[in-house]
């Protein structure tokens, strides 16, 4: 792929000396921040069982980190096939065509990866590099432009791509136990969905082993199996066509009437239209 400096400079639009200064003074190109969840659907703050708000530690590169980090990514897209059962951060892929590939399927599974990118460190970024064809240095220097202290930031250019490269190991193992079952089986950044025409609850012991022995871990509060309106990263999918919960139309409602006053719940407005049509259009 890139076995040499001169020639990762070249793709990456940049000088040795630059990846250099980046590299030594790395913390001056992030900035981080800890943002609280919220309910995709009706944007409430989430909470734990203690009453205290879930917190999620988001990032983003600056300067020319954030310029290198961009073309990396384009170059990453062009060069690697990336697995088909991955819908995040690939063009032309999203949460509702993630969904959509499960509908008419009766039976649904749904779970979640517990501090995803955190959970994958820097040694499995440069393996995953190394084993795509970068020479060992090369993965070093793209290793030290992509991870933040050991582990895989939130929140810049590059992660979502990289996490779908790095899980892919995990990934095809569950593909191929789900194409020995009949299971459908697809990821969208941190959730995980299966399904089947059939009655597959015998499988999801084995199905979370996969998981959890090669060292991730599964939010049991996002654990589900359902039969009836399973909701797919933020979809209804039912047996002949996708739609959103009442709580979206709801906030639909309220973005519509302050939008009359506000200019940012005018773009908010217009944007979750937007997002309507595009689910409607499924159908």
């Amino acid at each position: 792929m890139i076995n040499t400096i001169k020639y990762l400079t070249f793709v990456l639009k940049t000088s040795i000396s630059d990846l250099e200064e980046i590299i030594e003074h790395i913390d001056e190109y992030y900035v981080s921040w800890d943002k609280p969840k919220r309910n995709k659907e009706t944007g409430d703050v989430l909470v734990d069982g203690d009453g205290n708000t879930i917190i999620r530690q988001l990032n983003t590169t600056k300067k020319g980190l954030k310029k290198i980090q961009n073309r990396l990514y384009r170059f990453l897209i062009s060069k690697i096939k990336t697995p088909q059962y991955a819908f995040g951060g690939i063009p032309k892929r999203d949460n509702v065509l993630n969904a959509k590939h499960h509908q008419g399927n009766k039976f649904i599974f749904t779970t979640d990866l517990q501090s995803f990118f955190p959970s994958i460190s820097n040694r499995q970024v440069f393996n995953m590099f190394c084993e795509h064809g970068f020479s060992p240095t090369v993965s070093r220097i793209l290793t030290q432009l992509t991870t933040y202290k050991n582990e895989l930031p939130q929140g810049v250019p590059t992660s979502t791509l990289i996490a779908n490269l790095v899980f892919k190991t995990t990934g095809d193992k569950i593909i191929d136990f789900a194409n020995q079952n009949k299971l459908t089986f697809t990821i969208f950044v941190d959730d995980i969905t299966l399904s089947s025409k059939f009655d597959f609850k015998d499988k999801i012991d084995t199905i979370l082993s996969i998981i959890k022995n090669d060292g991730y871990k599964i939010s049991n509060k996002k654990t589900f199996y359902k039969t009836k309106n399973p909701i797919i990263t933020g979809v209804v999918c039912q047996n002949n066509k996708l739609k959103l919960q009442q709580s979206f139309y709801k906030k639909l409602k309220r973005l519509k009437s302050e939008s009359v006053k506000d200019k940012n719940s005018e773009i908010k407005y217009h944007g979750t239209l937007m997002y309507n049509k595009k689910v409607n259009s499924m159908n």
